[in-house]
């Protein structure tokens, strides 16, 4: 019981690592997105014969997209809660930008553009708010579990894609929506989606095959999926695990 413990809970510690890296990841997409619309946007108002103030904010305009660029692609291949830091302090200037030019603008005596004010008072929200995140995701940063760790889940995961249960008495092959392939450790069954990212850790009682003549119909907690049929072979190896448990 002992073991069967500490791997769930190693499982679970690398699948929430797992998911915190790819929380950080998708956010970068938007990054991405922001970086390239603002170059898009410099790419049509640029102006071959700029000189003085207006070059030099066209570069620092340049400057600023690129930043949100690298910001993004930092987040993607590097995704830490010091991603999430570099987008709030980004954040923090992209607002120091907007405010400061309608500052100078209402100092000059001339109204300022009230909806880049409040663009402006929007970022500066957002970079508090990240700021915040940040604090918290580093904490949760700070459990990383090990290198080898994660190489176990990650080779455990393309293991289970390729189990055959006719081969193999601990893998099932449950052709749901998405389709699931399973493996039956000890106590815990781990779930992947054969052609995706999914990854469920359950126990013996979180999920179920209900029999129905020739289909199953498979119940994961709450959540009832459309009955299928079910090769004998992984039948077999749900009843004889199963089993194990009510002796």
């Amino acid at each position: 019981m002992a073991e069967d413990a500490m791997m769930r809970f190693l499982l679970l510690r690398v699948l929430a690592y797992r998911e915190l890296c790819r929380s950080v990841r998708n956010s970068g997409r938007g990054n991405v997105f922001f970086a390239g619309l603002m170059l898009a946007l410099a790419y049509m108002t640029f102006q071959p014969n700029a000189a003085g103030i207006v070059a030099i904010v066209y570069i620092l305009y340049v400057g600023l997209a690129l930043a949100e660029l690298a910001v993004g692609l930092f987040k993607w291949f590097f995704p830490s809660a010091e991603g999430i830091l570099f987008d709030a302090i980004l954040q923090l200037v992209f607002a120091g930008w907007n405010l400061g030019w309608q500052g100078l603008i209402f100092a000059a005596g001339q109204p300022p553009n009230y909806f880049i004010v409040i663009l402006g008072v929007l970022m500066l929200t957002g970079s508090f708010r990240r700021f915040q995140s940040y604090l918290e995701l580093r904490k949760a940063f700070a459990d990383r579990p090990t290198n080898e760790q994660i190489r176990w889940f990650d080779d455990l995961i393309r293991e289970i894609k390729q189990a055959d249960p006719e081969l193999d008495d601990l893998a099932l092959d449950l052709p749901t929506k998405p389709h699931y392939k399973a493996k039956l450790l000890g106590a815990t069954a781990f779930f992947v989606e054969k052609s995706g990212r999914g990854v469920l850790i359950l126990g013996p009682w979180d999920f179920t095959l209900h029999e129905d003549g020739e289909r199953v119909r498979l119940q994961i907690v709450d959540r009832e999926y459309k009955p299928f049929a079910i090769d004998e072979s992984s039948l077999k190896n749900y009843r004889k695990w199963m089993a194990s448990f009510n002796t």
